[in-house]
């Protein structure tokens, strides 16, 4: 039940046009990925940095509140509130104000934790916590916002972990930084342009990229239609090791 009114929730029309919320960020399918990931691999440290109209914030944190552990940090300094409260239906009240009141209407306040913070090039947020999960929809999507981004939270993912960055797969100068950058650490190669005191070594580490994007058909927002997935686990010949792994049939 909780789950449908989450759903409800993102399915609600906020425009003359049948506009939705989940479409308003183009993020009305992405968000059942992100709940089917967190339901199957249990993330204790979840990030998000731009939460808009909280359509990803609730089904991660659905998801979360079904495991019965972990937090969502929803980071969002409400930059875009001004223009969404006159085009939408949100009057005469603060974005924090919309944001807390959501959570506490689909009874999520107790699995998320939101902070006004203003991202910028050189300073994000730290959950000081090694981070499971992280979905960037705040800062530039261009190939040198993902290298602020990367250079800063590589350093402060775990071992068994996804980063999601908005819209970088088809931007193009983004797309085919991010297929050289990854293909170094494939390699066990840390770029100059990532490397810093935090991050000093990735030899351990496996590095798989996946490029998620939508089809322009029934995509009324067309402009947010893919997503870059950074995959990163141990280097091993095991999968999880806290999954149930099988050498005879």
């Amino acid at each position: 039940m909780s789950l449908e009114k989450v759903i409800n929730y993102i399915n609600t029309k906020v425009r003359e046009d049948g506009l939705t919320i989940g479409e308003y960020y183009g993020t009305e399918h992405f968000g059942y990925l992100l709940y089917s990931l967190i339901r199957m691999e249990q993330p204790k440290t979840v990030v998000e940095l731009g939460s808009g109209l909280g359509s990803t914030s609730c089904m991660m944190a659905q998801a979360l509140k079904e495991n019965g552990k972990g937090i969502l940090w929803a980071i969002d300094n409400g930059e875009d509130w001004k223009t969404l409260s006159q085009t939408l239906l949100y009057n005469n009240q603060s974005y924090e104000d919309f944001f807390r009141n959501l959570l506490k209407k689909l009874n999520l306040e107790k699995v998320v934790k939101f902070k006004n913070v203003t991202l910028t090039k050189e300073s994000f947020f730290n959950p000081g916590k090694p981070i499971d999960m992280l979905f960037c929809d705040a800062p530039d999507s261009n190939a040198q916002g993902c290298i602020n981004l990367l250079k800063y939270y590589l350093p402060l993912m775990s071992e068994y972990s996804s980063i999601f960055i908005d819209r970088s797969s088809t931007i193009n100068h983004a797309y085919l930084m991010l297929e050289q950058l990854i293909g170094y650490l494939q390699q066990g190669k840390i770029p100059a342009c990532l490397r810093s005191n935090n991050l000093k070594s990735i030899s351990h580490l496996k590095f798989t990229l996946v490029h998620l994007a939508e089809t322009k058909e029934g995509k009324k927002h067309r402009q947010q239609n893919s997503r870059t997935w950074i995959k990163i686990e141990p280097a091993d010949i095991m999968i999880h090791n806290q999954v149930e792994n099988y050498f005879s049939s």
